[in-house]
């Protein structure tokens, strides 16, 4: 019977948010341990699920579950204290788990694309350290986001990296179940595969980077015809965080393969990144003036048009404490339904003082110290008072509940506006229909996302634009101070 540990770490890093990522962000997220991992799993959309589904179809596996540390959102750099207090709990379960026995094989659930107060590669610091405690022969997989940044140390220090294959993220559960399954037999000595690897200096904006269209839509289409029956048994395509910055920052390609093919494969990998390259223009973003697309949509007789405020996405790292678009639809003045949402913990606590029904001034956003946008001054109705959380009912991350805190409906006019205590991913239309607001019915709709919101958007909207707005995530990466990265790198240099 083959003995697999389990573990997960996820977080995802923005570089240039306002505050690092603490302990009691994970709190607010998911914090598990043994057995709890996979009880919390069950009915959810998450890769432990679909790990724990192969594991248990197939009979006579024994699981051992290690932590689940989970971030609520993106962030900043994690604190130096909270890197090392998860990994010594992953490592201590790991080495009690091994001290009658040692494990068959290792799976990590992570994300990729995190950091720590000094180090840039969070990610690779894990798997190597559970390199350290299970030694060469045993092997690790790895599952990980697209927007994973792929290091030499990730690729070297652990046996097979499986990440998405989609974006918006639809298929976490398929990975996990795919990367069980080669793992048990790896395990038990049926196959033995490897990473091949390649880097593209370049880095796209997530905008139009999704693999239902464009470059990463052409690779994995080309890649079901040619080689979906060869020895390459998974493909992912990393066109990275675009907001880390870091000295191995660019988009990656890694192919898990038949240790016996590499030679082939290498070939096959080059191709691949040629023709990534190539094709590196058709990620450029179009984006729309806040104002005038807000005017657009109110003129026209469709709805809803799907507005995202990219730039200040929390799935992404930002804080979502952005004014923008409240004050921008404020100034429109609109006659038809419009909501958006903004985090900020005084104005809650300011509007549950007061009273459902109660009219009050309030200023809201701007509270994190991002210095790219000011508070906004609305006079509105506290129209509803919730506890916040909401459970996922679109493809991504279905089954999952968010927790945002305490949660308000502030009605100006007819502008609904959702104020929250804390961030939380935006990919799904739960996020508004929780506390009463449909979106379907809404003219305007806004929500704080690069792409993630489209599975469960897209099915409703008259139209989707990217806003040009400012934020910690804005998609003109340009205008962004990166220090760290290596040059030269597209779209920041000229190059062939």
């Amino acid at each position: 019977m083959p003995r697999i540990a389990i573990a997960s770490y996820v977080q995802e890093s923005n570089s240039f948010a306002p505050a690092l990522s603490e302990w009691r962000d994970f709190e607010q997220g998911q914090l598990l341990y043994g057995a709890d991992i996979f009880s919390a799993a069950r009915g959810t959309r998450s890769e432990v699920a679909g790990a724990l589904e192969m594991a248990e179809s197939l009979g006579d596996v024994e699981l051992i579950g290690l932590m689940r540390a989970m971030q609520r959102s993106s962030g900043g750099p994690i604190r130096r204290e909270v890197h090392e207090r998860i990994c010594g709990e992953i490592l201590a379960r790991l080495d009690a788990a091994c001290a009658s026995k040692m494990v068959d094989g290792v799976l990590l659930v992570l994300h990729g694309a995190m950091c720590a107060e000094g180090i840039d590669d969070a990610t690779g610091d894990v798997i190597e350290r559970v390199r350290g405690h299970v030694g060469r022969s045993v092997p690790i997989y790895v599952t990980l986001d697209l927007h994973a940044v792929i290091t030499k140390k990730m690729v070297e220090e652990s046996t097979a990296l499986f990440g998405y294959e989609t974006f918006p993220h639809v298929d976490l559960w398929e990975v996990g179940n795919k990367a069980m399954r080669w793992l048990l037999r790896e395990a038990v000595g049926e196959v033995r595969l490897t990473n091949v690897a390649r880097k593209l200096p370049m880095i796209v904006a997530a905008e139009n980077a999704q693999t239902t269209h464009g470059p990463l839509a052409d690779l994995r289409a080309r890649f079901d015809d040619e080689q979906r029956d060869g020895p390459i048994r998974h493909m992912a395509l990393f066109p990275m965080q675009p907001w880390c910055d870091v000295a191995e920052a660019g988009c990656g390609l890694v192919f898990v393969a038949d240790e016996s093919a590499r030679a082939r494969v290498d070939l096959v990998a080059d191709s691949f990144a040629d023709q990534w390259w190539r094709a590196r223009a058709q990620h450029v973003v179009d984006l729309s003036n806040t104002d005038a697309v807000i005017a657009e949509a109110l003129a026209s007789d469709r709805g809803p048009w799907v507005l995202a405020d990219s730039a200040d996405a929390p799935s992404s790292g930002a804080p979502g404490d952005s004014s923008v678009t409240i004050a921008a639809l404020i100034r429109a003045q609109p006659q038809h339904d419009c909501c958006t949402n903004v985090v900020d913990p005084d104005a809650v606590a300011q509007m549950i003082d007061a009273g459902v029904g109660a009219e009050i001034s309030v200023q809201l956003g701007a509270t994190s110290g991002c210095t790219l946008y000011t508070p906004a001054e609305v006079r509105g109705i506290v129209e509803r008072i919730t506890d916040g959380d909401f459970t996922h009912g679109g493809p991504g991350l279905r089954g999952q509940t968010m927790h945002r805190g305490r949660t308000v409906v502030f009605a100006c006019g007819r502008v609904r506006i959702v104020v929250m205590e804390q961030a939380v991913l935006q990919w799904d239309r739960q996020l508004y229909l929780s506390v009463g607001i449909d979106p379907a019915q809404m003219r305007i709709v806004i929500v704080k996302s690069p792409a993630g919101f489209r599975a469960d958007y897209a099915p409703i909207a008259a139209e989707i634009r990217i806003l040009d707005a400012p934020g910690v995530c804005t998609p003109n990466v340009l205008s962004l101070p990166f220090t760290k990265i290596a040059r030269p790198m597209w779209p920041f240099d000229e190059m062939t």
